[in-house]
């Protein structure tokens, strides 16, 4: 089984927590976004990671992925059982991938890391500005008013938990912290999907990664 792509991607992150916390064996092959290589456009035909193969399929796609290997390992559920929790399930993993993505990492992590990575220049710090003063606090209010007080979202770790917490974690790298004491639950709720074992042994990766590109 391997997993191409870089740590940093929150996309990534998605598809390397649940299969670590389904207990699966896999490599992760290291690949950046942007590549035009043939062999990985055919592997990936948008171009964008991660991307995912093994003795039965290559595919693209976290979400695409995820699904695959609940399906295929379902020993160790991430998801809730029922049809109603299990399609708010979805509902939050496609709420952290588009709406929290865009703003945590485009409007915050991209510009304040992603660029200097990458030589494109200075970080538009008015955009980051309003990002986190402007666009950001309706979301966290959101998340705020739908996360529960203690514990997760569908009862142990899960898809849905990961998809919301991993553009945070992103922000955090460029310097962004959520305010706890407006958005008290969210910033909870961040702190224990973190601290899961699954979740910490990703990130400390992440600040070795950073450590060596710093």
């Amino acid at each position: 089984m391997k997993i191409h792509g870089v740590i940093l991607s929150p996309f990534v992150r998605k598809v390397l927590a649940v299969a670590k916390l389904k207990g699966l064996d896999y490599e992760n092959e290291l690949v950046f976004p942007g590549n035009a290589e043939p062999q990985w456009l055919e592997l990936s035909p948008l171009g964008k990671i991660p991307a995912f193969e093994d003795d039965q399929l290559r595919i693209s796609d976290s979400s695409v992925i995820c699904e695959y290997l609940e399906d295929r390992y379902p020993e160790t559920s991430l998801r809730p059982a029922s049809p109603a929790e299990k399609a708010r399930s979805r509902w939050f993993e496609e709420y952290g991938d588009t709406r929290v993505v865009e703003l945590c990492g485009g409007g915050i992590f991209f510009e304040r890391f992603v660029k200097k990575a990458m030589g494109l220049g200075e970080p538009d710090e008015a955009k980051v500005s309003e990002t986190i003063d402007v666009l950001l606090p309706p979301v966290q209010d959101y998340l705020e008013g739908q996360l529960p007080a203690d514990g997760f979202l569908f009862g142990d770790l899960g898809i849905a938990d990961i998809s919301i917490v991993g553009p945070f974690i992103n922000a955090e790298h460029a310097g962004y912290s959520v305010d706890s004491g407006r958005w008290p639950k969210l910033a909870a709720f961040i702190e224990r999907v973190k601290d899961h074992a699954a979740i910490a042994e990703l990130i400390d990766a992440e600040k070795q990664m950073l450590a060596g590109m710093g």
